[in-house]
């Protein structure tokens, strides 16, 4: 009769230890494939058309590891002052029925550009390079 009562609770239990594994899993997947779009975006030349080489490098980075690992993949990109981000979102996959864990993580670092020692310019821009 005891086991009959605690089996339930068991499986619950397993399937609760396997959950969280994807989740984690899953978390280190998104934070790995950002830090390969922010590679590529840190990389590219100031100016526009970084975003996509960053979103194709970080959605082809997830879908190697496992193309469904991920559901509702999202990848953003972003720029602020003289830096640039990736972030790669979506659901972890699911074990436990009723139950969705939403994964999200970002990388984000300077452009790597030409910057003089002396003088006003700071900052990356068009005619520094």
């Amino acid at each position: 009769m005891e086991w009959a009562l605690l089996t339930p609770i068991l499986i619950f239990v397993m399937l609760a230890v396997v959950q969280f594994a994807m989740v984690y899993h899953a978390r280190h997947v998104a934070l790995a494939a950002a830090q390969s779009g922010a590679r590529v975006a840190r990389t590219q030349p100031v100016g526009g058309g970084w975003q996509d080489a960053a979103s194709r490098q970080a959605e082809g980075d997830v879908r190697k590891v496992g193309p469904n690992l991920l559901g509702g993949l999202q990848v953003r990109t972003g720029e602020e002052d003289d830096e640039r981000w990736v972030e790669v979102s979506g659901e972890a996959v699911r074990v436990i029925p009723f139950m969705t864990f939403h994964v999200s993580q970002r990388s984000r670092g300077p452009i790597e550009c030409f910057r003089p020692d002396v003088g006003d310019g700071v900052a990356c821009q068009e005619s520094a390079r």
